[in-house]
């Protein structure tokens, strides 16, 4: 009975949607405002009206009564006989005799629990907090899978840390859905009222998931959850060394295309100019003293990369050759010392996908001549395809060696954008 409800509802939806005929005609709802069509969809399926004068009233604040009644109308239809609540809500509620159904229906489908005490007040507006709550708990009730990691979408939310925690995970689960946003400075704002033109917004996308934000931009499998082609792949990490999809070397449709041939990101390597940032750390924090060598590699990277570091050298400084190096290899975050290195070769940083030895940026120290023994008297530092090499000098990160470079653009292929 509910899928059958709501194909029906979701029909009427796509009907209102392709017949500006049936537009609702509100004296205060200009067509041009960005949420006329929410208001003509909603009213369209009886579920939200306006007032008796011919007006909507989109400024005017929801109560908590207005927004639970929509809810549970988009939910299983006008309260009769056939669908009317089987339990009554323990509170002695004060809600308009026209209202308690509803709030009694809330009980029933798991909109409203005990706990959510906000909505004993009577005719308040709805906070946006409560919205967020409510409006997960339908989504729930509908049977959609739930946004299994929604920490993505923490970043996109300037106000997180100020919101009621036990807003938090419905604003999340809500917001990765598509059926709630925020404001252009980047906030929610849980406390923040509801108006009557945002409550019809919100309700439309509830039940139609090609007015959801985004819902028309491709989503990517990546490590069991789904993203969007720009979205951090990591939050856990300082923005700087936040990376997304379109970080990839190379573009989106290419990549869609290998994706439909079966390919995936771990095979994919970040662009030239991501790389090397995350590269480059690894570089600044090289350390040769003596016979020791020290090196940090921080967890920055995204999931579908793996940290390749190689070190090959002597742990005597005569008498060697080719077939007596030695050798050490990183490929996780850490912080590594290694002894005995009497006469350096090299030291290779790359990023690398995990499932690949493909690369487009790899650092070099170098203290050998190419196919001989024989020792730089001080060791250089290779950005690969750079075209130019520089003494090494501990500490220092390439935008130091390059700061009094004089690039020709029409020769050199580097990026200096991080």
């Amino acid at each position: 009975m509910k899928k059958k409800i709501l194909a029906t509802f979701l029909s009427a939806v796509t009907l209102v949607s392709c017949s500006s005929a049936l537009a609702a005609n509100y004296s205060d709802v200009n067509q041009s405002a960005w949420y006329s069509s929410y208001v003509n969809k909603i009213s369209e399926l009886n579920a939200f009206s306006g007032y008796e004068d011919g007006t909507f009233r989109p400024d005017n604040q929801i109560t908590q009564e207005e927004f639970i009644k929509t809810v549970v109308c988009l939910i299983c239809g006008e309260l009769n006989e056939s669908n009317a609540p089987t339990v009554k809500n323990t509170w002695n509620s004060k809600w308009s005799s026209w209202a308690v159904p509803y709030l009694d229906k809330a009980f029933e489908l798991g909109l409203i629990t005990e706990q959510d005490t906000k909505f004993k007040l009577v005719g308040i507006p709805c906070t946006r907090g409560e919205m967020a709550k409510v409006i997960t708990r339908a989504v729930e009730y509908l049977k959609e899978e739930p946004v299994a990691d929604t920490s993505t979408y923490i970043a996109k939310l300037n106000d997180y840390d100020r919101m009621k925690e036990e807003y938090k995970p419905y604003v999340l689960q809500a917001y990765a859905k598509g059926i709630l946003s925020g404001y252009d400075d980047g906030t929610f704002r849980d406390d923040g009222l509801l108006t009557r033109a945002e409550a019809s917004s919100v309700l439309v996308r509830l039940i139609d998931k090609s007015e959801r934000i985004n819902a028309d931009e491709t989503l990517y499998d990546y490590f069991g959850r789904k993203v969007t082609w720009t979205e951090p792949l990591r939050t856990d990490v300082p923005e700087q060394y936040q990376v997304s999809m379109s970080d990839i070397s190379i573009s989106q449709a290419i990549y869609d295309e290998a994706v439909a041939n079966g390919g995936n990101i771990t095979t994919k390597t970040l662009s030239r100019s991501k790389a090397m940032m995350f590269e480059d750390l690894v570089l600044q924090s090289i350390k040769y003293d003596g016979d020791t060598i020290t090196l940090t590699v921080p967890d920055v990277l995204p999931e579908s990369q793996r940290w390749a570091i190689s070190i090959a050298y002597w742990d005597t400084d005569k008498d060697y050759d080719f077939t007596t190096m030695k050798s050490h290899y990183v490929g996780e975050p850490g912080t590594f010392e290694f002894n005995d290195i009497k006469v350096l070769e090299e030291i290779s940083i790359k990023v690398l996908p995990l499932n690949s030895s493909s690369f487009t940026s790899g650092i070099f120290i170098d203290n050998g001549v190419n196919l001989s023994l024989e020792r730089r008297e001080k060791p250089l530092v290779d950005f690969n395809n750079a075209q130019t090499t520089f003494e090494w000098v501990q500490g220092q990160g390439y935008k130091d060696y390059f700061k009094d470079y004089v690039f020709d653009e029409n020769k050199y292929e580097f990026e200096l954008s991080w």
